[in-house]
């Protein structure tokens, strides 16, 4: 059996020939042109899948299924993309636009989810359930595994675990909320927590490896100046990775999954600036420390969100 999973992202969109085991044969992608309306990116990702298919040397006959993962709000049922923050979708027929270039079925998933799915059929979740996966970027996605499953919630839409409320009367949210978790344990916090730091502290190596810009501030920035000893990059460390444990240890305890995955390019620090101590506040804070929760990098990349899409069908 073959699939086909795409992976819809801010900048590039990638899709690649899927085995049932969740082996990538083939993988094709392209940059996102922003002065695309979203049937012209229906229309694109369309041709897409047929030029990876057509590259993978398979049929449209041979092909089970198309999977689709969108950085937003999907209705699966209804094949409509409800809304994509950075892309021109909202409320989008996409299965029938889509169909309408290329004739397969399709389904539509949350990337965080389809990254979930990833994780559990080919990489560091596989075997464990409940399985959860964080990815940590410019906000924090969440997806999770129980009973073979997806979870997506009656809606479809669970499993937003960066709008926990970590933070009463917080931090304001780009949902609009206050306090939530990826104010506090997203990239995008890791880069402010720093910039703040550095506010205060001239003499920090973070200013050197910045060259004297904050805009030129990352997320791997904080973890190159505690490598380096620097007692400003520590703190700050020790100030994100309290709030990125405050989810986990929640979800810890409310769930109890087997494993949680980190992916994003922050989980890709080194395990003892990173998971180490991570693992330590997470188990501090948990109820049951008999058997505790995994916590792992999650081992597919960029891979992740192209298997699980192409395997969502399965899934759900």
């Amino acid at each position: 059996m073959y699939y086909v999973g795409v992976d819809v992202g801010g900048t590039n969109l990638a899709a690649g020939l899927v085995d049932g085991t969740g082996h990538i044969l083939n993988q094709v992608s392209c940059p996102v042109d922003k002065t695309m309306g979203d049937r012209e990116l229906c229309a694109q990702l369309a041709r897409l899948t047929q030029t990876v298919i057509e590259t993978g040397g398979r049929e449209l006959e041979e092909i089970q299924a198309v999977g689709v993962g969108f950085p937003g709000q999907v209705d699966n049922e209804t094949g409509v993309v409800i809304r994509t923050p950075n892309l021109a979708f909202g409320n989008t027929p996409f299965r029938a636009l889509f169909q309408q270039t290329c004739d397969l079925p399709v389904f539509l998933g949350n990337d965080a989810n389809c990254a979930a799915i990833g994780e559990y059929m080919a990489g560091a979740a596989r075997g464990c359930d409940p399985a959860v996966v964080v990815t940590i970027g410019t906000g924090l996605g969440g997806g999770m595994i129980s009973r073979g499953k997806l979870f997506a919630g009656f809606a479809g839409s669970g499993m937003e675990v960066g709008h926990m409320i970590v933070q009463p009367d917080g931090a304001r949210c780009n949902c609009g909320n206050r306090g939530c978790w990826e104010q506090y344990g997203s990239a995008t916090a890791l880069i402010r927590l720093t910039q703040e730091e550095m506010e205060g502290s001239r003499e920090s190596k973070l200013w050197e490896l910045c060259e004297g810009d904050k805009l030129k501030v990352t997320g791997r920035t904080a973890f190159a100046g505690a490598r380096l000893g620097d007692a400003a990059a520590k703190r700050v460390l020790d100030r994100y990775l309290r709030g990125l444990s405050v989810g986990i240890i929640n979800l810890v305890n409310v769930i109890q999954p087997e494993i949680i995955c980190l992916g994003g390019g922050v989980s890709n620090a080194e395990d003892d600036l990173l998971l180490a101590p991570l693992r330590e506040l997470v188990n501090r804070g948990s109820f049951d420390r008999s058997v505790p929760t995994r916590l792992e990098k999650a081992s597919l990349g960029n891979d992740a969100g192209i298997v699980g899409a192409a395997l969502l069908c399965n899934m759900l």
